[in-house]
């Protein structure tokens, strides 16, 4: 076989290596927060998991590859193997540990299972970089060319995996399916290396390729070490601050990760593809290595300004493109280290392994850093500061003083000359195009679990998305009629589980209903703590006896508290299509909340005008009502009772003040006049089962398999 053809296969196979891998990222990471719950500490804890098992496998290939006889591409072909083998069996092995594991799982308890869960396989895709690189330097003797070729198609790889998987697969296949399509691709990738490649190579040098300089080792391997640790702590933290803009402006639609994510693997892979012609041209590679750092943490900064600036003149879609252009320049900075740092020989995987095992390091560092403390402390603009410092300091230890005196005052001109649009960029990317310079939030809190604002008229958004109005007052035609509602079908609601607590509207309404002696609220961002603190008509909610507020995830707390049961259980949570979504609305977790009810309690959730969203709530509970978008649902009949209602509406006060007026209480009971069959777009009326089976029927549920509406 000639060179070419057995570059072009290897090539291949690392693309559909790639793509799985990615695949299994997105999936496995979903999955295991549906278990171990989505709040920022298991997603940090996934991650890390994901990094970890990386690094010990590069170490691992490494250690591999230092022998001569050594079968690499064979044993490529077993990884790839036994990779596939996990990925068909992970998502049940997933919810078995789980249901073996959730109920008394916390904080290191869930790191260590998420990490043995994980470790495996990711051990498996973390060794196979090393392993061909050490194959390929074999044949070509250019570690830089090697690196560059391989993480290139790799990345690429990657990239096509997240788009593929974000765009089609998920949607279309559930979890699953799409992990059952991802071990055939390991599955084709190990059969071709094992049955093409088995023929020895008959060119010793591919002749095509752009001859490169042998490396000189400008850089010794230690510092070599500690910048790239320091390539991946920036590399993640600008992915942590291109997250949350992402996700702000697309109101968390769950295919938005994957598309960035898959943008910003492109932009790695097409730097990685340059960084040849980069390594021909004359001059110190510390200089160069210095220029493109700085080069790259320009372009990282000025992502999140110029998307604000698209999201209101043009489309905040174009922000993929700046990512791309961003990754490209970061992208440049790995094979520049390694081509700089490592001689071939027979222990360039070793080596390798050890630099990548810093880079991932570095990656996990910023993971953890930046996601849990900048994130928490600080506005998006100061950490992208903070990080514009970091990589400064860093310039400065690579290049000489003159050289970084000239590259950090342009870097700061440049950045200085954007400066205004973080100011008032969480306004560009709400408003987008009704955006005017006259626009400001009354109100905007950042934490590590994102970002709430408040606009003058006292709407509430969570990541970009509409959360509410704040206040409690009832009035005919009011849309709070759903929370005082609850007592129209009850007798006695005295123990309230509220999950999802937003502005505290609601919580506080149910922990001032007249016969309610405990409510336990569980909200997963802790910043709207700090938004009902401010507001008068929720503020008395923190301090009421009869409240108990816990910061978790609601799946997760119902899962490690399985002996409570409520008379009610209420969530007005969020959007059916936002990320996430389909674990508050699936048929899986519907089952957990009726096993949490009493004989007669109730479930209250808001399907936020899905069909399959209240087809998923007939399917699990045998007597259902809607209220207006609400789906209210229980194990005992429901039928509402006019006298009753009226009974508690008139005893109800909210900090001393009756919530209706007298007058007005009549007008509010002729809600119950408006039984009709849903209409598309008319919320005002309720209906019961049959006029919910005769328009909802032919609905398909919502499962923790298929994800809903999440990925259309």
């Amino acid at each position: 076989m000639s060179h070419r053809l057995h570059a072009i296969i290897l090539h291949g196979v690392f693309i559909l290596s790639g793509i799985s891998a990615l695949i299994y990222q997105l999936v496995w990471q979903r999955a295991l927060l549906t278990i171990y719950g989505s709040n920022v500490e298991s997603v940090a804890m996934v991650v890390a998991a994901f990094l970890a098992g990386l690094g010990i496998g590069s170490i691992l290939g490494g250690w591999i590859s230092k022998s001569a006889r050594a079968p690499l591409v064979l044993l490529f072909g077993l990884a790839e193997l036994g990779v596939g083998a996990y990925g068909l069996i992970s998502l049940k092995l997933f919810d078995a540990v789980g249901a073996l594991t959730s109920v008394q799982s916390h904080g290191l308890t869930t790191g260590a299972l998420v990490f043995l869960l994980v470790f495996l396989p990711t051990l498996l895709m973390g060794a196979t970089l090393p392993l061909l690189v050490a194959h390929q330097v074999r044949d070509t003797a250019h570690v830089g060319q090697s690196v560059s070729r391989l993480y290139f198609v790799n990345t690429l790889g990657a990239a096509l995996g997240a788009f593929i998987a974000a765009h089609w697969l998920l949607g279309s296949f559930g979890m699953s399916g799409t992990t059952r399509i991802a071990a055939c691709l390991n599955a084709a990738a190990a059969l071709v290396v094992l049955l093409a490649l088995r023929r020895p190579v008959v060119e010793s040098a591919d002749q095509s390729a752009t001859p490169i300089a042998p490396p000189l080792c400008e850089i010794s391997f230690r510092t070599a070490l500690v910048w790239s640790a320091l390539s991946g702590f920036l590399a993640l933290s600008w992915e942590i601050v291109w997250s949350r803009v992402f996700n702000f402006v697309s109101a968390s639609q769950a295919p938005v990760f994957g598309y960035m994510l898959g943008s910003y693997l492109l932009g790695l892979a097409i730097g990685s593809l340059l960084s040849p012609r980069l390594l021909n041209q004359e001059g110190d590679l510390r200089r160069k290595l210095a220029r493109w750092v700085t080069i790259s943490t320009v372009a990282s900064i000025l992502v999140a300004p110029l998307t604000g600036e698209a999201a209101s003149y043009l489309s905040w879609e174009l922000g993929y493109f700046f990512i791309i252009v961003a990754g490209a320049l970061i992208g440049l900075t790995f094979p520049l280290l390694c081509h700089a740092t490592i001689p071939p020989g027979k222990d360039t995987g070793s080596q390798l392994s050890r630099l990548y095992l810093a880079n991932i390091i570095g990656s996990g560092a910023g993971s953890l850093l930046t996601g849990f403390v900048f994130m928490e402390w600080l506005s998006l603009h100061v950490v992208s500061y903070l990080l514009l410092g970091i990589s400064l300091l860093w310039i400065r230890n690579i290049a000489s003083a003159r050289h970084f005196r000239s590259l950090a005052s342009t870097a700061l001109l440049v950045v200085g000359l954007n400066v205004g649009s973080f100011w008032w960029l969480y306004e560009h990317l709400q408003y987008k195009h009704e955006f005017t310079s006259g626009m400001r939030f009354a109100q905007t809190i950042e934490s590590r679990h994102g970002v709430i604002t408040v606009d003058t008229s006292g709407a509430v958004y969570g990541n970009g998305a509409y959360d509410g109005m704040i206040g409690t007052k009832l009035d005919p035609k009011s849309w709070l009629v759903r929370p005082y509602f609850l007592s129209a079908v009850r007798d006695r609601i005295e123990n309230v589980l509220v999950i999802g607590v937003a502005s505290g509207s609601w919580t506080q309404i149910l922990v001032n209903h007249p016969q309610v002696k405990h409510v336990t609220a569980i909200e997963l961002s802790h910043g709207y703590l700090d938004l009902i603190r401010a507001r008068p008509e929720v503020a008395s909610l923190l301090t009421n006896p009869k409240l108990e507020l816990v910061i978790d995830d609601g799946r997760r707390w119902l899962r490690q508290h399985p002996d409570a049961r409520f008379d009610a259980i209420v969530m007005n949570t969020t959007h059916h299509w936002r990320e996430f979504a389909s674990a508050l609305l699936s048929r899986e977790f519907l089952t957990e909340v009726k096993a949490h009810l009493t004989p007669d309690g109730i479930a209250f959730w808001n399907c936020t005008e899905s069909p399959r969203a209240a087809r998923t709530g007939m399917e699990v509970f045998p007597h259902t009502l809607m209220v207006m978008n609400h789906c209210l649902a229980s194990n005992a009949p429901l039928e509402p009772n006019r006298e009753r209602w009226q009974k508690v509406l008139a005893a109800y006060h909210i900090d001393g003040q009756p919530v209706i007026a007298p007058a007005q209480i009549e007008g509010v009971l002729d809600f119950l006049n408006g039984e009709a069959l849903p209409v598309p777009g008319d919320m005002w009326h309720w209906c019961r089962s049959p006029a919910m089976e005769s328009a909802w029927g032919g609905a398909k549920i919502i499962t923790d398999d298929n994800l809903g509406h999440e990925y259309p």
